[in-house]
C-alpha cells in the first residue's frame, strides 16, 4: 500500500453514499471513522491521526486550525471491476501506486511520516526501520501471525502492534475441513480421472474414506484449533491436542480434547492439523524425524507458516506412501519447483485459507476497531497524566 495526497471529506462522503469504500487519503474525523467502520463491507485505514498524538495544520482557507482527522484507504482487490474503473479514472496516479507494495525504504518513510501504518504479511517491518522514531506509532497487521514484524518493534515503548486474531478464524477452519474432505473423498484424483477420459472409480489409488470417527490431532490450541474442535465433534472424531501450555486451555477438556505430547499425537492421529505461529520455538517443529512418526495412511494439513514444517520431508513421505495425504495452504516461495509436480495425494493452495471475501471484510473492521481502541487508550492515559 502507498499513501497519496489528502483530499476533502466531501469526497469520502460521496464515495460512501455511492456504496463505495473511501478512496485513498480522504480526510475524516475520528467520530466519522467510527461511523464508517460500522458500515458493512467498508475497508478502512491506512493512516489515522489523533490530536493527542500528532496534529496537522488544516489548509489556509480554515486559518490553520488544527484538526483531529484520519486518512482512509481501500484494498483494490475488494472492489468490483466497475468500481475500480471509477477510481482509476478519477485518481490515475494514486491508482497506479496502489497496485504495488512498498519496498523497505518506502515502508520506513511511511512509518516516519505517519502515526499508523497498516501492512500485510508481505510487508516486513524490521528493527532498523524504527531507529529514528521519536513519536508514538501504531503498526497494524492484516493477519493473525506477526512473525513479519521484528521483536524490537514489540519492545519499543513508542510502538503499539495490533493484528486481526479473529477475522479469518472461521475461514481457515473451513479450509482445513475442505482439505480433510478432499483427501478422504479422493476428490482431486477422481476429478483427474474424469478429465483424462478415464471415469472409472476402480482406477483410484485407494477407495474414499469417511472422516467420521477418525482421530484428529491438533497441533496448537489457539482460536483456529478451538474452532476445529467444534467441527471435529460434529463428526464424532476423538481429538488429541499438543500445546506447550495445556493448563491455559482446560476448557477444551470439557469438549472432549485429550492433551498429549507431540510424538504421541503424530503416531496416533488419522488427521493432523498444524495451527501455530512461527516463532523460535515452533520453527521446524515438524522436522524430518517427526514426519517419520506419521501413519502411512494419515492426512497431514498445514495452514501455518511454511517454516513450521519440513515441506521437503512431507512431500517425500507422500511420494513414498501413496495412501498418505498432504494438504498445504502456504506461501509456496522456495518450494515452487517441488510442488509444481502433479500428485494424487498432495493438494497445495497458495495461502488463501484466510483470504475469503468474508474474512477480508471482517479484517478491515477488526483492524480499524483495534486501532481506535489503542488511540482511545492513549487518550485516557494522557488525560490521567494531565490531572
Amino acid at each position: 500500500m502507498k499513501v497519496s495526497e489528502v483530499r476533502p471529506i466531501h469526497e469520502a462522503q460521496d464515495m460512501i453514499e455511492r456504496g463505495l469504500p473511501c478512496s485513498r487519503g480522504c480526510i475524516v474525523t475520528r467520530d466519522e471513522l467510527k461511523r464508517i467502520v460500522e458500515l458493512p463491507c467498508v475497508p478502512v485505514a491506512l493512516s489515522l491521526y489523533d490530536k493527542n498524538i500528532r496534529t496537522r495544520e488544516a489548509d489556509a482557507n480554515q486559518n490553520s486550525i488544527k484538526k483531529d482527522y484520519a486518512e482512509i484507504s481501500i484494498d483494490l482487490n475488494s472492489l468490483s471491476e466497475e468500481n475500480r474503473e471509477i477510481l482509476r479514472k478519477k485518481y490515475p496516479k494514486q491508482y497506479e501506486q496502489a497496485l504495488n507494495n512498498p519496498n523497505k525504504e518506502e515502508l520506513k518513510q511511511l512509518l516516519s511520516i505517519y502515526d499508523i501504518l497498516i501492512v500485510g504479511v508481505e510487508e516486513r517491518i524490521t528493527k532498523d526501520m524504527i531507529i529514528d522514531i521519536k513519536t508514538p506509532k501504531i503498526i497494524a497487521s492484516m493477519s493473525i501471525g506477526l512473525d513479519h514484524i521484528d521483536k524490537e518493534c514489540f519492545e519499543s515503548k513508542l510502538i503499539d502492534i495490533v493484528n486481526c486474531p479473529n477475522a479469518n478464524v472461521t475461514s481457515v477452519a473451513e479450509h482445513i475441513l475442505t482439505l480433510m474432505l478432499d483427501a478422504s473423498k479422493r476428490i482431486q484424483e477422481a476429478n483427474d480421472l474424469v478429465i483424462n477420459g478415464k471415469p472409472n472409480r476402480r482406477l483410484l489409488t485407494s477407495k474414499p474414506t469417511d472422516i467420521n470417527g477418525k482421530t484428529i490431532g491438533l497441533i496448537g490450541a489457539g482460536k483456529i484449533s478451538q474452532r476445529m474442535v467444534d467441527i471435529a465433534n460434529l463428526f464424532n472424531m476423538p481429538i488429541l491436542c499438543y500445546t506447550e501450555h495445556p493448563e491455559n486451555h482446560e476448557n477444551l477438556i470439557r469438549k472432549g480434547v485429550k492433551f498429549v505430547e507431540l510424538d504421541e499425537l503424530l503416531q496416533n492421529s488419522d488427521f493432523i492439523n498444524v495451527s501455530v505461529p512461527l516463532t523460535n520455538q515452533t520453527n521446524n517443529l515438524i522436522s524430518r524425524d517427526k514426519v517419520e512418526l506419521l501413519k502411512k495412511n494419515a492426512t497431514f494439513i498445514n495452514t501455518s507458516r511454511t517454516g513450521v514444517t519440513d515441506i521437503q520431508a512431507l512431500v517425500e513421505f507422500a511420494d513414498k506412501n501413496p495412501n498418505f495425504y498432504l494438504g498445504l495452504d502456504i506461501d509456496v516461495g522456495e518450494y515452487t519447483d517441488l510442488l509444481s509436480k502433479r500428485r494424487n495425494n498432495v493438494v497445495v493452495t497458495p495461502h488463501i485459507a484466510g483470504c475469503t471475501d468474508d474474512a477480508i471484510k471482517r479484517q478491515y473492521i477488526e483492524c480499524a476497531e483495534n486501532i481506535v481502541n489503542v488511540l482511545e487508550k492513549r487518550k485516557e492515559e494522557k488525560d490521567i497524566e494531565g490531572r
